[in-house]
């Protein structure tokens, strides 16, 4: 269920800064998402997503559609077409399928990406398309690994991804 809280104590009903949002992971919803702010994902999301802020997919969560988003950090699954504005990070364990559009990458050791990918520092970004493509399917190789849901889920120190927080709370 998507959550985001507002502060009822203020007269003026304004949401609060550095709240969110959270799918649960016993959450699977199906629609067209729209947030404002940053989305932690640990249940299954299908069609296209947008965020202004930092998506999180935790490793039992799945995103399958379009995914458009500032920042997006992937431990689970994501499937379809992905544009991120500033970074994309694919940690450990984690899968990527789809079109792929991101100013920086990062894929760790471990991980699956299979995409269409185009890295760009600089020219437009391409229209969010919230079309999922046609073929998503990854052929099983077998047991997937066991994930360990207590992987620390925070950046490491000084990384971009940090720095980018760092600075997108900054500015809240």
């Amino acid at each position: 269920m998507g959550k985001n809280e507002t502060d009822f104590g203020s007269s003026k009903g304004q949401s609060r800064s550095g709240q969110g949002s959270f799918i649960g992971a016993d959450c699977a919803l199906e629609g067209q998402f729209d947030f404002s702010g940053p989305i932690t994902i640990a249940g299954h999301l299908k069609g296209p997503v947008k965020s202004d802020g930092m998506v999180l997919i935790e490793s039992s969560g799945h995103v399958e559609g379009s995914l458009e988003a500032a920042v997006i950090v992937v431990h689970g699954r994501l499937t379809g077409n992905v544009t991120a504005h500033e970074s994309l990070e694919i940690w450990n364990e984690a899968q990527v399928t789809g079109k792929v559009f991101a100013r920086s990458i990062r894929v760790d050791a471990g991980s699956l990406l299979t995409a269409d990918l185009k890295v760009s520092t600089d020219g437009p970004v391409p229209a969010h398309d919230a079309a999922a493509p046609a073929d998503t399917s990854t052929p099983s190789s077998g047991p997937q690994p066991a994930i360990d849901p207590n992987r620390p889920a925070s950046p490491l120190p000084g990384s971009n991804l940090a720095r980018k927080l760092s600075e997108m709370n900054d500015r809240q």
